[in-house]
């Protein structure tokens, strides 16, 4: 089962971080930290297909859930990241309904939608797990294992989100604060009473339908205030953050 959703089935709080600096060397190392998913940036990192792999490939044998976030919603940047192996999808700045049924309709099998079949690595080209499953069988298989998960990012999608959420094909909802702020008008002020009343509406929205969420920080400070508030995982920075902040510190706290 995706590590993810049986962390939540399991009622356990996820924690991960994105992926920007690129290599799967960095992916391993991120293994040894107790970190549960990584998110492998192609929208501002980068990565592309292959790269992605790449990285899947080190997560996987880490033991951590890759997730990728996409560049932008087209078929080939929904299909080939999923046909790689990646357990789930971000994507980002969706704006409308609309958006994310064409979303659906590139990355479920069908009858949920009229993602493209092929015997890819995710199935180790169709003699692994679910490949001797009849097709069906194999369809619905991987409609559960591989995640859907829109950004809201926007207050486009802010606006739509319980219609948004409410759809078959959704997974979960992934809250990037920093482009909500600004869109919101209110940019980096993420404790203002507006903003956290949007953060409650997208968590009401997503408990009301079943679905997961996940919010973005830079504060290593909040992300118990999130787990409290009702998210389900937080992202917390990125590698090339983290790793920066944590020799700063070092070197500044040196005597020479």
């Amino acid at each position: 089962m995706n590590k993810l959703k049986q962390m939540i089935q399991e009622n356990k709080k996820a924690i991960g971080t994105f992926v920007e600096l690129g290599g799967a060397n960095v992916v391993e190392a991120l293994g040894q930290t107790g970190l549960d998913f990584i998110i492998i940036d192609n929208e501002h990192g980068p990565f592309d297909v292959e790269s992605s792999l790449e990285c899947i490939r080190a997560a996987e044998s880490a033991g951590l859930a890759p997730l990728c976030r996409v560049r932008e919603i087209a078929r080939p940047a929904v299909l080939k990241l999923l046909d790689q192996g990646a357990a789930g999808l971000i994507v980002p700045y969706i704006e409308t309904v609309d958006q994310v049924k064409k979303l659906i309709e590139f990355g479920k099998y069908a009858p949920i939608g009229k993602r493209g079949f092929s015997g890819s690595r995710k199935d180790r080209w169709s003699f692994g797990h679910p490949g001797s499953l009849p097709l069906q069988e194999q369809m619905d298989y991987w409609n559960q294992e591989t995640l859907l998960i829109p950004q809201c990012e926007t207050t486009g999608c802010l606006e739509h989100i319980e219609e948004i959420t409410a759809l078959d094909g959704v997974d979960g909802i992934f809250v990037g604060p920093f482009d909500l702020s600004i869109s919101m008008g209110m940019p980096g002020d993420f404790k203002n009473p507006e903003m956290l009343a949007a953060f409650e509406r997208i968590l009401s929205a997503c408990r009301a339908a079943g679905k997961f969420s996940i919010i973005f920080t830079a504060n290593a400070d909040w992300i118990d205030d999130y787990y409290r508030m009702g998210f389900d995982m937080v992202t917390y920075g990125m590698d090339a953050s983290v790793m920066i902040d944590g020799f700063r510190t070092l070197v500044n706290g040196l005597h020479r």
